[in-house]
């Protein structure tokens, strides 16, 4: 039909039921049957393709397809548990690798073998399979965020759907295997791709995804650059709210007219389709809003005074986390300055012609962070919390992997590995480690020493319950035997005061320094970032 009628009239004759063809195709790309798989592939490719040749473009279909993708994995996960086929979460890893392998085979893709796919085509079908890759990721995240030991739908539905109590969502802790999972690049890549002039709601969704990440590793920093980024995007959204596109639900999986075979679904005794339907309803749009009736509607358009509500809340939330953390209240103060001057741009701004209620709306979110900022003023003259200079300063570690390579790092995983194998990487030691390092210090023991020890006692443990040979080595030295695995901590100083890119360590051997250089500056919403950049400096002196 492609080929015969084109894709445009294609698109004109779907409209917005464009998101439900993908829903199809992903759950095609899901099949254990390879002639299926490939069809799905296949449409998918030619769907793509010809879009990109008549429009030069593939993001409104990308849109599509990345949106309602988590309700297909949720979907899928629920399918397989009904049928009795899901019993950890390894199975439910497994039931999910057919669409990874769908999605590696599209990006796979060349313009050499496919007439096709366009070269370049090739930057943005390459960004659609890595974003689909991290929002899997992010699927999975979520349900062990939500209590996966036990798989039951129901509950992980509620806490799904569930808003918010306190300041922050009751969470249960991540697995410890998880420790080298990179957990936090995955969600951070999906919430990336989604733009607040068009998608605000799934950069939030993903966005608060890594908040509560950060939340169940108690790394208050990176839930305060979260959160930060979470205000950044609700606050440029307010000129692009009528703009702003969101998912229906998919009434095929309830229609049992059209679809008498949903009856079927699930063992005789067990939960049906109503469980599967109402879990994957949960993983479209989670309810952020925290509104009070179950999930929201593609026809509800937000207002400039859901905005500022949920403003209100996030602002709570960076508050709470600098408060956690302990000591950064010249980094709280220029966040929340910088949060006054865009929030009092946009009040001032007669261009934009909001309503009465609008602005009201926004001045009340303007004296919040108002009395936000007076709170962290006070604790910057001496008072309060910043009072222990070791668990309050902002410490950061150079991890290097080398030796003997564990199977961990060997097999692909589920969430790719974020370290790699003698490859320098960046890490700021949370507060709980610094804490840690503080009640465990020996009396010898330099304080650097101490926080590399505590540092690197989760990554040994996970090695060692992951690997027979207990040959795994916490050292600070780069000498190795090859026959042992060697985590290498060492403490490295920021150059700038408050955030940095460049760190460095000074070798009191021969005086030389190394200077790492990372992407982002530090603190960020990630809280480790690999070294782009490693530069050896050798200091020369004069002899008297």
């Amino acid at each position: 039909a492609l080929d015969k009628f084109g894709v445009l009239i294609f698109l004109n004759a779907v409209g917005n039921q464009l998101q439900h063809w993908g829903r199809i195709v992903l759950t095609m790309m899901n099949s254990m049957e390879l002639s299926v798989r490939s069809m799905a592939v296949d449409l998918l490719v030619s769907l793509i393709g010809y879009i990109y040749q008549e429009c030069g473009s593939i993001e409104s279909v990308s849109l599509c397809i990345l949106t309602v993708l988590p309700e297909v994995v949720a979907r899928e996960i629920a399918l397989c548990s009904v049928s009795g086929l899901i019993k950890s979460m390894e199975d439910v890893e497994s039931s999910l690798w057919p669409l990874r392998r769908a999605f590696a085979e599209v990006e796979d893709t060349s313009p050499l073998d496919d007439d096709r796919v366009d070269q370049q085509l090739i930057p943005s079908l390459t960004t659609l399979c890595r974003t689909g890759q991290a929002i899997i990721d992010g699927v999975l995240v979520e349900m062990r965020l939500k209590g996966s030991a036990e798989l039951d739908l129901d509950k992980l539905t509620n806490a799904q759907q569930c808003g918010h109590t306190t300041v922050f969502r009751q969470l249960h802790h991540l697995p410890p295997k998880t420790v080298f999972d990179a957990d936090e690049e995955s969600i951070l890549e999906a919430a990336t791709y989604f733009s607040y002039d068009t998608s605000l709601m799934q950069k939030l969704r993903w966005l608060c995804t890594l908040t509560d990440v950060h939340v169940a590793k108690k790394q208050w920093a990176e839930v305060a650059e979260s959160s930060i980024l979470c205000a950044h995007s609700l606050i440029k959204s307010l000129d692009h709210l009528p703009n702003l596109w969101r998912p229906s639900r998919f009434d095929l999986w309830s229609d049992y007219r059209r679809s008498p075979w949903l009856s079927s679904v699930g063992l005789p005794d067990g939960p049906g389709n109503i469980a599967v339907i109402e879990f994957a309803d949960a993983f479209l749009e989670p309810n952020i809003l925290n509104q009070q009736h179950k999930g929201i509607t593609a026809q509800h358009h937000l207002s400039v005074e859901d905005v500022c509500s949920m403003l209100i809340r996030v602002v709570n939330q960076i508050e709470a986390a600098y408060a956690e953390e302990d000591g950064p209240e010249d980094l709280a103060c220029s966040q929340l300055e910088e949060l006054l001057s865009m929030i009092t741009a946009s009040i001032n701004d007669e261009s934009k012609q909001f309503h009465t209620e609008a602005r009201t709306a926004l001045r009340r979110v303007r004296a919040h962070i108002f009395s936000k900022l007076a709170i962290f003023s006070e604790r910057d003259v001496g008072k309060g919390l910043a009072m222990n200079r070791d668990t309050a300063a902002q410490m950061y570690v150079r991890v290097v992997l080398h030796g003997n390579k564990p199977q961990r790092f060997k097999e692909s995983t589920t969430i790719p590995t974020f370290f790699e194998w003698e490859m320098p990487s960046i890490c700021r030691v949370p507060k709980s480690t610094l804490m840690a390092a503080r009640n465990t210090k020996h009396r010898n023991e330099s304080w650097e020493d101490c926080i590399c020890r505590s540092f690197a006692k989760p990554l040994v443990e996970a090695l060692k319950s992951e690997d027979a040979s207990p040959s795994i080595v916490a050292t600070d030295q780069t000498t190795t035997d090859e026959t042992k695995t060697y985590i290498s901590v060492m403490v490295v100083h920021k150059k700038n005061s408050i955030r940095s890119r460049k760190f460095f360590i000074r070798h009191d051997h021969d005086g030389s320094i190394t200077e790492y250089t990372v992407a982002h500056k530090f603190p960020h919403a990630l809280s480790r970032q690999r070294s782009l950049i490693t530069s050896e400096i050798k200091v020369t002196g004069h002899q008297k």
